[in-house]
């Protein structure tokens, strides 16, 4: 897939905790952050793998003097927002310059405001590091101690609790970075180690001390789009992998059915002029290679041909000249995906090396930059168009679970898969619920939540872009075609079990071999449907099987904005 074997840039050397002020046990390297060049891998790797993290010391410098320049603005009392003045429809109000550090604090506490379940600790580790990449920027005002700190956290496995809703997405992610940020000032809740505490006590324990609040600090720290990039960059990652996942089980399904390998000849789709198409047609057809079971067209007309000879009337013959579609399109079906995953990529890329807060600090008050980089449309349209990709991923999976299972369609093979005696033995019949369920809950959640905006704030934010609840919902859809994809795995596996796991392909035999080694194939009195799907799912979704699936062309990374020229 396009760019995501891409890395962010890594010192060379080895890094060693005393580097960002925690000790414990890191990683050979740490990922370097600078503000640019971090790629949604870097960012999965960093909250799901736990690589430490570690600050540029040049970009530091930046931060130091940019932060220097507001400081002494917000002592002169220059009409700065949220430096001298009230927030949101209160920036009518102006605030003396003795509440520097009372009025980001005020802030911090009062939209520390969100509601629901938590975010698990890894999503809130890339939200966090999306946020420390923006500040690394050199454009907000923090202190370098802070962004310090949020590295410490981060390499500390100190976890604020973030509760998921709360954002509207337009100026900011303010509520669920609030409740990030409200840490590094001693206050709320951490979990570390999954124990809940005191951010206070924890931070004490860690040899850690609370940041100081400066003018403009805490602004700087809430308002962005760090909490929906932050959770589409770990959505993102997780489906390209399902993506790989669909692929191999679309090329095994095409076995089970002994499809034609014709709808793959690379002449015709690259007629279609899409390269997602082409690489689709491109990789299944690799996949392909070595089967016993599929069929050239050359064979598939001779067999027509021999069934209809000198018959001199209308003849059914029991071969398809064209296969359904669930067989025949998938190039047409998935290449979009393709081609939108990595779209999607490019813009949350973007905006994950963005200075996305406000207001921007320039080379004197007057060229202070007030705008709106705070609004979420980018990440928010985004995310919708990965979840209506992601959804597509299932609606094709439940449809090939179907033809496989059902007994008019599959060829020869058993009513639903049942070993033994068909209707006593059901076999895989109440799996496909659990599969067709989820693709009608998918309809749903696939819903674009960006274009559902709600004024808010005194009318000031008249237009929201929702892009949390937009990245929010493809955690769930990755989750939820996952589970589909992991039924059409199983069927495909059950249905291999019966016809012989050497007759695959060398592309395909793989995977089938490790399942046959983790469960056997499932029959009706010796397991449960439940626990049979659970093994399997469990299978696909371990990194151990990656080598065993296939991966797309790479296509040339995306552009990189350049990082900024220092402001002198």
């Amino acid at each position: 897939m396009s760019g995501f074997s891409q890395r962010g840039h890594r010192d060379s050397e080895t890094k060693h905790a005393a580097a960002v002020g925690i000790q414990g046990d890191f990683k050979e390297h740490c990922m370097l952050i600078r503000g640019s060049e971090l790629t949604v891998d870097d960012v999965y790797d960093i909250a799901v793998n736990r690589e430490p993290v570690e600050l540029d010391a040049d970009q530091l410098a930046m931060v130091d003097a940019t932060h220097r320049r507001i400081q002494r603005w917000g002592a002169e009392g220059h009409p700065i927002y949220g430096v001298t003045t009230g927030f949101g429809e209160m920036v009518t109000r102006s605030i003396p310059p003795q509440f520097e550090t009372a009025l980001q604090g005020n802030l911090l506490r009062t939209h520390a405001a969100g509601g629901g379940p938590l975010f698990e600790d890894t999503t809130v580790r890339a939200i966090s590091v999306a946020r420390l990449n923006c500040l690394m920027r050199g454009y907000s005002g923090v202190r370098p101690e802070t962004l310090r700190l949020m590295a410490d956290l981060l390499n500390a496995g100190i976890h604020p609790l973030v509760p998921q809703q709360g954002s509207l997405g337009a100026s900011g992610d303010l509520a669920p970075l609030a409740h990030l940020a409200i840490s590094l000032i001693g206050a709320g809740q951490v979990r570390r180690n999954g124990v809940i505490r005191s951010a206070a006590e924890a931070l004490a324990d860690a040899g850690l001390r609370p940041t100081r609040l400066g003018y403009k600090e805490g602004l700087a720290l809430i308002n962005g789009t760090s909490a929906m990039t932050g959770v589409a960059s770990v959505s993102l990652v997780r489906a390209h992998r399902l993506l790989r996942v669909a692929l191999w089980a679309a090329a095994t399904f095409l076995q089970v059915m002994q499809g034609s390998t014709g709808a793959f000849e690379p002449r015709g789709h690259e007629l279609k002029n899409h390269a997602g198409q082409c690489e689709v047609a491109e990789v299944v057809l690799g996949l392909l290679g070595g089967s016993e079971l599929t069929r050239d067209h050359a064979e598939v007309m001779r067999l027509i041909q021999a069934e209809a000879a000198n018959s001199g009337r209308v003849t059914k013959v029991h071969d398809y000249l064209q296969d359904a579609y669930t067989l025949r399109c998938i190039p047409q079906i998935v290449g979009p995906i393709v081609d939108t995953l990595d779209y999607c990529r490019r813009l949350v890329e973007e905006e994950l090396n963005s200075c996305n807060d406000n207001p921007l600090i320039f080379d004197s008050p007057e060229t202070i930059f007030h705008g709106g980089n705070f609004h979420g449309q980018y990440v928010a349209m985004a995310s919708d168009f990965l979840n209506v990709a992601v959804c597509e991923i299932g609606v094709l999976a439940e449809r090939q679970v179907n033809r496989i299972l059902d007994p008019h369609l599959n060829r020869s093979y058993p009513a639903f898969l049942a070993f033994g005696d068909e209707g006593l033995n059901s076999g895989l019949q109440g799996s496909q619920y659990l599969a067709t369920s989820i693709a009608s809950e998918n309809l749903d959640l696939a819903a674009p939540a960006s274009v559902k905006s709600i004024p808010s704030n005194g009318q000031n934010q008249d237009v929201v872009s929702m892009g949390l609840i937009a990245a929010r919902k493809s955690c769930t859809l990755v989750d939820n075609v996952y589970t589909i994809v992991s039924v059409l795995v199983a069927a495909c596996y059950q249905a291999a079990s019966m016809v012989g796991i050497e007759k695959f392909s060398p592309g395909t035999r793989g995977l089938l071999e490790h399942l046959e080694q983790t469960t056997p194939a499932f029959r009706d009195d010796e397991g449960i449907a439940s626990e049979f799907l659970a093994t399997v799912r469990r299978t696909v979704l371990d990194s151990g099987v990656d080598d065993l699936l296939p991966s797309l062309p790479s296509r040339a990374a995306s552009p990189r904005f350049p990082a900024f020229a220092p402001v002198q």
